[in-house]
């Protein structure tokens, strides 16, 4: 682990210099940009030669000095163009070194640049290669480092440049004033594309990670986690609406999925939509804290437009559920749509980089409407394979019903005549086919509960009483156990995913009864409480290994209860508890929330 003390500087760096976004450049890349660059000073030094010949104004005195300059300028050039045909190695340390050259060169020559001629287009280059190689930091940096030069050599004079007036204060102010300027708007123009250059690259690299085999929990992770990293993020959720039943689901980098309506450690629960759903629902926004004393206290909030107008800032409540959930103090947001089904936002916390707050803005909605295409994609394709699975599951039922169910019934019925014949009615050869039977039957009712779970993941809450009560009646066809079911509701307003959890619950509850309990009576009720759902089921068998009555909580610490079920109560945020009594029957009761509504 590293010393505390050495991780300071590195925070303390971070803090007055923030990472850029920018794109990575490869080794390949770096020699282009310098094979570029080294032809740009060839070509100068090939122009400044014939302009210096043409200018028939300069002065007697500094032309063998502009000579000597010009040709020791040419023989770097030429040296730096043989170098980079050898191809060297180690392309960082050739640009630092040619880089420190050419300063240098610019300003030794720079106290003879007259107004018509080439000497002032050298720092001009160096300014240029600065903002070509890196960007606005490197570029204020070359013009800073060499004001500092002319400085040292403004205190060396040279009487022959003294007595031409060529090396003045006066000329020095004027030149230091032009430098400076240039370094500035050459370092804005080249951050403004290496941005430029880094979002589509950023675009590129997210898009190449998302692929159709994935599945959108993949997807998402692996998007979410890239953009943080580049953006130098704390977290990122997203918030999405189901259009059509008005469904709210968070997904973020920490806790992944949960329904916004379930609690969630850390934050309040039953959590509604207003919560996420703040301010303009077609703008983006950037929020940042207030902490100054004199403005008192909230959050200010800069919101861009849909067609990219911005709006200055203003002070913006956020829902006290949403701070209490996400402390901040900086975050922009933009909002998200997934075809015609899913809208929502994504939120980006904490975001350090070199970059103001509305051009990150402005990045993520771009990032967003390039991106959010490919992992819809991504969902349509799971949802694809999720129906054709269903269809295939469903086929492989039928033919499982018509063609080894009804071969083992076929063959248990014959096993039944063969031990009604005198022969065998009294033999050990008869007891030993009805074991063979009663193994039949058992694997008939295991395909049966096979089949049931084959079924399609996809109930309508209109049918879930019907399909209770048809799986009740037909388990008891099928077991020879009294089976009932009991509801005095006329409808059920859950949702599809919740139904399906239901039936199987269910499913699993009856299977137990048939193959551990020995029951010869069994209830299923489904009624509604104060503010839950309520599904029971009742039997008269042998019961659980324990007296009395288990919470969930009690049921995992001792490890009791049905593991399945427990799972399936767990995923759609309900209670179970389990009510024994051994030798005389147990009780699985299943509560429910009824915010859980669809």
């Amino acid at each position: 682990m590293t010393p505390r003390g050495r991780r300071f500087p590195g925070r303390f760096a971070r803090i007055l210099l923030p990472p850029r976004l920018s794109a990575a450049v490869t080794p390949g890349e770096s020699m282009r940009i310098e094979r570029v660059i080294a032809l740009g000073r060839l070509f100068l030094t090939v122009i400044a030669f014939v302009a210096f010949d043409l200018d028939a104004g300069q002065p007697i005195v500094t032309a063998p000095l502009a000579r000597i300059l010009l040709g020791l300028f040419a023989a770097h050039s030429i040296a730096a163009v043989l170098v980079l045909r050898s191809r060297p190695r180690r392309a960082k340390a050739f640009a630092l070194t040619t880089h420190i050259i050419d300063l240098l060169a610019a300003s030794l020559t720079l106290p003879l640049a007259a107004p018509n001629n080439p000497f002032f287009a050298f720092f001009l280059f160096v300014l240029a290669s600065a903002a070509f190689r890196w960007g606005f930091r490197e570029t204020v940096a070359t013009s800073i480092a060499a004001v500092g030069l002319m400085l040292v050599r403004l205190a060396i004079p040279v009487p022959a440049l003294t007595a031409s007036g060529y090396d003045t204060p006066e000329r020095f102010a004027v030149r230091t004033a032009y430098l400076v300027m240039m370094g500035l708007l050459l370092g804005y123009l080249a951050e403004t594309g290496r941005l430029l250059r880094a979002e589509g690259a950023a675009i590129v690299h997210l898009l190449r990670r998302v692929r159709v085999d994935l599945s959108v929990t993949r997807a998402l992770t692996t998007v979410a986690n890239e953009a943080v990293r580049m953006l130098n993020a704390k977290q990122l959720l997203l918030v999405v609406e189901e259009v059509t039943t008005k469904r709210v689901f968070r997904w973020d980098t920490r806790r992944g999925w949960s329904l916004a309506s379930t609690t969630v450690r850390g934050e309040p629960s039953a959590i509604d939509r207003p919560t996420y759903f703040f301010g303009p629902a077609d703008h983006g926004l950037a929020i940042v804290k207030r902490w100054w004393p004199w403005s008192g206290t909230g959050y200010e909030a800069t919101a861009l437009t849909a067609d990219g107008r911005v709006v200055v800032a203003t002070p913006i409540v956020m829902p006290d559920g949403f701070v209490t959930a996400y402390p901040f103090r900086r975050l922009i947001l933009a909002p998200v749509n997934l075809g015609d089904e899913w809208a929502g936002r994504v939120f980006i916390f904490e975001p350090r980089v070199n970059v103001s707050l509305i051009e990150l803005m402005e990045f993520l909605r771009t990032l967003i409407r390039q991106v959010s295409p490919a992992v819809f994609s991504v969902y349509l394709q799971s949802r694809l394979q999720a129906k054709a699975g269903a269809l295939e599951r469903a086929r492989v039922a039928r033919e499982l019903h018509d063609g080894v169910i009804q071969a083992l019934i076929g063959i248990e019925m014959q096993i039944e005549v063969l031990r009604g014949q005198e022969p065998l009615r009294t033999t050990d050869a008869g007891s030993e086919l009805l074991r063979v039977q009663h193994l039949l039957r058992e694997e008939v009712l295991n395909l049966r509960d096979l089949m049931q779970q084959m079924r399609p993941a996809e109930f309508d809450p209109d049918e879930l009483l019907d399909h209770m009560a048809d799986m009740v009646q037909r388990f008891g066809r099928d077991t020879g156990i009294s089976a009932r079911f009991v509801s005095d509701l006329k409808s059920v307003a859950l949702e599809p995913a919740v139904c399906f959890e239901l039936v199987r619950i269910v499913q699993e509850g009856l299977a137990n009864v048939r193959k551990h309990s020995a029951a010869r009576n069994v209830m299923v009720r489904f009624s509604i409480g104060p503010g839950v759902w309520r599904l029971e089921i009742d039997d008269d068998g042998r019961g659980f290994p324990f007296a009395g009555r288990l919470s969930q909580m009690e049921l995992d610490t001792t490890t009791a209860g049905p593991i399945i079920i427990k799972e399936r109560v767990r995923a759609i945020g309900g209670q179970l508890a389990i009510e024994s009594k051994p030798g005389r029957g147990s009780r699985l009761e299943v509560l429910v929330p009824q915010e859980r509504l669809g």
